[in-house]
């Protein structure tokens, strides 16, 4: 999943933010997400969707986010959305957030995925998601 901050092809605005500098830890602070969902962590690799959803920055002492977003397939293989939700402590390297739902061929999908950040740049995040499903 490929989070771009910098122009011309922004996926992550900012639409919320305290009005007082409370933590050092962006607390408070709501990004919304359209993120491009390839096969591997090159822009270049096979589009297999979108992600689109919430960033929730909700600690007062470390940087971590609430992650909520739908990991939209529309395609012939997978045409259907994952949901996940869940508390991403971004500075650690490896995460896990939980699988609550899906549509199509992933409906009532539960499971977990392992969330690993490849790339941290200020224009890109690439975010290396495992996914494992119980249908």
């Amino acid at each position: 999943m490929h989070d771009n901050t910098a122009p011309p092809n922004v996926t992550v605005v900012q639409v919320a933010r305290p009005s007082a500098n409370v933590s050092s830890t962006f607390f408070g602070t709501v990004v919304v997400i359209d993120d491009l969902i390839t096969e591997g962590p090159s822009p270049s690799s096979k589009v297999l969707g979108r992600g689109q959803g919430t960033y929730i920055f909700d600690s007062m002492n470390t940087v971590s986010l609430l992650l909520t977003f739908t990991a939209v397939f529309e395609n012939d293989v997978h045409n259907g959305t994952l949901s996940f939700h869940g508390a991403d402590p971004i500075l650690q390297k490896k995460r896990e957030i939980a699988v609550v739902g899906g549509t199509g061929v992933f409906r009532y999908a539960r499971g977990y995925a392992i969330i690993e950040t490849h790339t941290f740049t200020y224009a890109t995040t690439v975010l290396l998601f495992d996914v494992t499903l119980r249908r």
